[in-house]
């Protein structure tokens, strides 16, 4: 399989896979280190109000709109700048917007490909991994926010952990800690995240390539990918990390 981790030369696919990997991490590093100087974080509405919610609860949501347009969008560096965290956790950030953009590939490719009601299909087997991000310009709108001071709490809908955000010298932001599975670091997490990506990417080449399987498309080809991209042990808490993303 070609997938925009491989490259040809000597070594074995897993190490060729480790330096890229290692090189797309450091790209990741100085994106983050951009948006740290970058302009803060803001949505295209002004305004950011939910029907019925006060004025505490109209800055917070400014920075989730803007949040929700730049993954839509896909300006990397906007939604670096609505986080608030370390290098570390910026780096997981920023793994983030490459599954849901390498999701989103995958399904506009499954799409083109087969048609909507395959993809229907594949996202209703059991065992499927692959969530599509929200893309309705509403969907932030519907967004539980509860302020506490200079914190507040996002409960995204459908979604079981919230997004924490933190003011700070009259900025709103996102903790990017808020990201981390529980018994994980920022960057094992990020490192699964951009394996996850990578698995996606790869099967968005064999999309509709003749010989490959018609729909319904094999529900566990992408965990199967993924395992590919892992060594042994791995495969658990890597799954963790892509569920952990899912639930927010």
């Amino acid at each position: 399989m070609k997938g925009c981790f491989q490259q040809s030369g000597a070594g074995s696919g897993k190490g060729r896979i480790m330096r890229l990997a290692s090189t797309r991490i450091a790209l990741a590093v100085g994106l983050v280190s951009a948006a740290i100087l970058a302009a803060g974080c803001e949505a295209q509405n002004p305004t950011g109000r939910a029907p019925g919610a006060s004025e505490d609860d109209t800055a917070p949501r400014r920075t989730l709109l803007a949040w929700h347009g730049s993954l839509i969008g896909s300006d990397r560096q906007q939604y670096l700048a609505c986080f608030a965290g370390t290098e570390d956790e910026l780096v997981l950030v920023l793994a983030a917007f490459e599954a849901v953009e390498a999701s989103e590939a995958f399904h506009n490719a499954v799409v083109a490909a087969y048609g909507e009601d395959a993809w229907r299909s594949f996202e209703r087997a059991d065992g499927a991994r692959v969530a599509l991000f929200p893309r309705e310009s509403d969907w932030p709108m519907r967004i539980t926010l509860i302020r506490t001071g200079a914190m507040a709490f996002g409960y995204l809908p459908g979604g079981r952990v919230p997004m924490h955000l933190v003011e700070d010298r009259g900025a709103w932001r996102i903790q990017a800690a808020s990201l981390i599975p529980p018994g994980q670091t920022a960057e094992k997490a990020a490192y699964y995240l951009f394996r996850w990506s990578a698995a996606l990417r790869e099967l968005v080449q064999r999309v509709g390539r003749p010989g490959e399987p018609a729909p319904p498309l094999r529900p566990d080809a992408p965990r199967g990918a993924l395992e590919e991209k892992l060594d042994a042990g791995e495969l658990k808490p890597a799954d963790e990390a892509i569920h952990y993303m899912m639930m927010h």
